[in-house]
């Protein structure tokens, strides 16, 4: 009788057992699926601007930008199908399919590296910009996807518990450059790393509710993944506009960019240059003090001014450079302003 009970109580523990396996694989099938669809619509969101920009012809990226942008966009295809394919059981697939995801999650780190660098060496920003400071979120998103998505690969056979919340923080911390480029949220126009990071991180909190509420805890990989996101990210705000690592990386480029040849213009060249452009929405000044140039943006510092040609001048602690164009009178009619790919014409106000 009391070997009966006993087989009839483990039997029963089994059965709670797999009705909890069951209800957690209900719970992972909805809850994995449903990240990985909220991941691509915060990337559209993130992104429209700069395809409205690119659609009207003030946004020219390089080729090899849309090539990261479409090795980025593969990526949040694969892992949405990864999530559907797990949640239906169907391994099979699911396994053939990460033998691409592999080779993806491999050519998404390269484009990231290659993006970076191409952008600092194509643009040769003076050592004050803040591509300097970019650099640094690059660092941080290539580190952070490069360890979970090596760990994940690494554990998909043995641990698939790890493996799937791996996979996901590595395709969460993806979505930084996304999140940044919402500009109606609160506090983004600051300009503080932390607050773009806070956005972000709010990401993690539905992966430690559905821990605690599938597990009765806390994951040990959701633990130590938003642990090591957190602290890559105070590194990177502790840094973040620091003079010795902009001074560092200048000086690591400079072999690779050609230099900036400056000419001193007369005031005979500046004096048509200077005046004010722009609309009503938007304006700024050119301005001539002491024999030097400026531009000046409402409640801003003036920015230096330096000159390439008579009607070529940059900002000379920033990426900005100005081209002027002059009507069939000879006079100055509008600027043209490039920022990196950023293009964009400012009309003479009269004055």
């Amino acid at each position: 009788m009391t070997t009966f009970s006993a087989t009839q109580s483990t039997a029963g523990a089994i059965a709670n057992d797999v009705a909890k396996t069951r209800a957690g694989s209900r719970k992972a099938r909805y809850f994995f699926v449903g990240m990985a669809i909220l991941f691509p619509v915060i990337a559209v969101i993130g992104f429209t601007p700069s395809y409205q920009a690119m659609n009207a012809g003030t946004l020219t990226p390089h080729w090899v930008v849309h090539i990261h942008g479409a090795l980025m966009t593969s990526w949040l295809l694969v892992f949405l199908a990864q999530a559907i394919l797990a949640a239906n059981g169907n391994f099979k697939f699911h396994r053939k399919l990460g033998l691409l995801s592999v080779v993806l999650g491999v050519l998404v780190w390269l484009a990231m590296a290659t993006v970076s660098a191409h952008a600092l060496i194509a643009n040769h920003p003076p050592k004050e910009d803040f591509l300097f400071d970019l650099l640094l979120m690059e660092f941080y998103a290539m580190s952070s996807f490069g360890l979970f998505f090596t760990w994940g690969i690494f554990v998909r056979k043995k641990d698939s518990a790890a493996h799937k919340r791996l996979l996901m923080l590595a395709t969460l911390v993806l979505l930084q450059a996304a999140v940044d480029r919402i500009h109606w949220l609160p506090l983004l126009g600051i300009g503080y790393p932390y607050v773009f990071f806070l956005y972000l991180d709010t990401l993690l909190i539905p992966l430690f509710i559905y821990d605690f509420f599938s597990l009765r805890r806390i994951h040990k990989i959701t633990l130590i993944g938003s642990g090591v996101i957190i602290m890559l990210q105070l590194s990177v705000s502790l840094i973040w506009g620091s003079p010795a690592w902009h001074q560092f990386w200048f000086n690591r480029l400079a072999p690779f960019v050609e230099k900036v040849i400056e000419v001193k213009l007369n005031d005979a060249q500046t004096d048509p240059l200077l005046g004010n452009y722009g609309d009503k929405k938007w304006h700024m000044t050119v301005s001539d003090d002491k024999g030097k140039l400026y531009l000046k943006l409402p409640d801003q510092p003036a920015f230096e001014l330096g000159a390439i040609s008579k009607t070529e001048l940059f900002v000379t602690t920033i990426l900005w450079k100005l081209y002027f164009v002059k009507g069939a009178d000879g006079r100055v009619i509008k600027v043209i302003n490039k920022q990196g790919p950023l293009t964009w014409e400012v009309q003479r106000l009269k004055n």
